[in-house]
């Protein structure tokens, strides 16, 4: 059995752990300021004027610490109908703002991906053996987690589909958890964004925010992977790495490669 739970803003009573901090600068980190507070969640800047956030967390006013409070274009928000994800325009009038590279080249298992977001977090229970929820949202934070396989996943009680996601199982202490106030929030491999923070859910019998070496009963986070929905993105003006033009070439080398190995 799998349980999945959507991320939202702090309507939700989940309210908002999103990762254990494994130093100080880890919390409001400097070196993700595209990364904004939306609705009690977030979302992450990927153009000059272009906010990516969860579908369920919806467009609005974008905040980035630093650099202020942005409204939303009346009307610009559109929503991927297969998966959990929406693009919104901001006013930015005069400001230049830092927005991050989407990268949709694959994954592989064991890649290191940073989540970033404006949850809460949360600290080793007692016994050593899970995360407590004990530390308030509001401020940015980042930690690692570690990619490990991509499912396709259905929140069947709510309205939304999350989609092909990124899944993360949480194994050890001081790994990257989300809950609440992440929503919208990024996955950053390498510093370029390839997952929007969406979920958490317990596979099998795995305990919630528990630590898990099991293959098949564990917690995890899931993002909605950037790779497998990228026709969204290009549809809607945004830039993603490699362009198909470079994939193109990529192919074209790798076929006269091959060639050369067949003679």
């Amino acid at each position: 059995m799998r349980l999945i739970f959507l991320l939202g803003g702090l309507s939700l009573s989940l309210s908002a752990l999103a990762v254990a901090p494994g130093a100080t600068t880890d919390t409001n980190t400097p070196d993700f300021n595209f990364v904004g507070s939306l609705n009690g969640a977030s979302g992450v800047l990927v153009g000059a004027d272009m906010v990516l956030t969860a579908k369920h967390v919806g467009g609005g006013t974008f905040t980035m610490p630093g650099y202020g409070s942005f409204n939303m274009v009346a009307g610009s928000a559109v929503s991927d109908p297969n998966s959990d994800l929406t693009l919104f325009h901001i006013n930015v009038g005069a400001a230049i703002l830092p927005y991050v590279t989407i990268d949709v080249s694959a994954m592989h298992f064991g890649d290191t991906v940073t989540m970033v977001g404006f949850g809460g977090s949360g600290s080793l229970n007692i016994i050593n053996t899970g995360y407590d929820i004990n530390i308030a949202a509001g401020t940015r934070r980042k930690a690692n987690g570690i990619y490990e396989f991509t499912e396709f996943v259905q929140d069947v009680p709510s309205n939304y589909l999350a989609g092909l996601s990124l899944i993360s199982p949480l194994r050890t202490n001081g790994q990257a958890a989300l809950v609440g106030g992440d929503s919208g929030g990024g996955w950053f491999r390498n510093g370029m964004l390839v997952g929007t923070s969406a979920f958490i859910g317990t596979w099998g019998t795995g305990g919630t925010y528990a630590f898990s070496s099991s293959n098949t009963d564990f917690f995890a986070s899931g993002a909605i992977s950037l790779s497998d929905n990228q026709m969204f993105l290009r549809n809607n003006g945004v830039a993603v790495v490699p362009e198909p033009s470079s994939i193109a070439i990529l192919s074209l080398g790798a076929l006269a490669l091959l060639r050369r190995k067949r003679k």
